[in-house]
């Protein structure tokens, strides 16, 4: 246990001031948007009703989400794009950087020569890359807790359409906790896909390429699925078909929410056996 806390907390302190950086952009995105939902829902609205239905049907419109609304206006202009690419950003980042990153550079062979095992290793850098990564996640959502009231996100909002009047609830906290957990499902299962990848070949390059062309092909796929029906079976293999249709921070988490945890166990077991039964590559 000594060895496994000691890998631990040195590869959090390593990462530190990388790991401030990328929380303090977020929160930065996080800010801004929140800021301008006075001035801006109308706009969004407007311009998301002149858009196709293929696109508006990808911003998980199609539900009855209103756009004018802080929910609505959180979801299409935060939590429907931006902010989970953040976190499957930085999810790549750290599950490259656990084992292939310093492998490339030979760090990891003199790591392993001190008593510690592969083992201690693998799941040492694991539990920091989810603590790191959870951190990031609990800290934005805070701070966008705390602007919820700053910008008038948590009153009521009233909107009519063709005569008809609607009253939509104001944001929670309990909302922005939903929103952000399905995030960070998202994040953290990519992250154990480039963790699997790096552990398994010992190559950043190809745990990065791989886990980024994962998200992006699946961003794809489930983009194009919405403009022919052809491929929708296909769709199973995208986190967006969920993520998106299920919206968790407008209508609660969901099962599915489940589906990227798991990914994460199972990559974190198929990582850990490759990287004990192969030999380091040389850099």
């Amino acid at each position: 246990m000594t060895g496994f806390w000691h890998v631990y907390v040195r590869w959090l302190r390593d990462r530190l001031v990388s790991s401030l950086v990328w929380t303090v952009g977020i929160i930065i995105i996080v800010v801004a948007t929140a800021a301008f939902y006075p001035s801006l829902a109308d706009v969004t609205a407007q311009s998301i009703d002149s858009s196709s239905p293929a696109m508006t049907s990808l911003l998980g419109l199609g539900q009855g989400i209103d756009p004018r609304s802080p929910l609505g206006y959180l979801w299409i202009g935060l939590y429907a794009n931006i902010y989970p690419w953040m976190l499957m950003g930085l999810g790549v980042v750290l599950g490259s950087a656990a084992i292939a990153g310093e492998e490339d550079t030979g760090a990891l062979e003199y790591l392993l020569s001190k008593p510690v095992n592969r083992t201690t290793v693998a799941f040492a850098r694991y539990a920091a890359m989810v603590t790191t990564l959870l951190g990031v996640a609990a800290v934005s959502a805070l701070s966008l807790v705390i602007c919820l009231p700053l910008f008038d996100l948590t009153h009521a909002s009233t909107t009519t359409v063709n005569g008809v009047t609607t009253t939509a609830p104001g944001a929670t906290a309990a909302d922005i906790f939903n929103g952000t957990l399905s995030s960070f499902a998202v994040g953290l299962g990519l992250a154990g896909i480039a963790f699997l990848l790096g552990a398994a070949t010992g190559k950043k390059a190809v745990a990065i390429g791989g886990a980024t062309g994962l998200g992006v092909g699946g961003y794809v796929l489930y983009t194009l699925a919405n403009m022919t029906n052809s491929l929708k079976p296909l769709t199973w293999i995208s986190p967006w078909r969920w993520y998106v249709a299920d919206a968790m921070l407008v209508h609660g988490l969901t099962k599915n929410v489940l589906w990227p945890f798991a990914t994460a166990v199972i990559a974190l077991l198929a990582g850990w056996w490759t990287f004990l039964h192969r030999d380091l590559q040389n850099p």
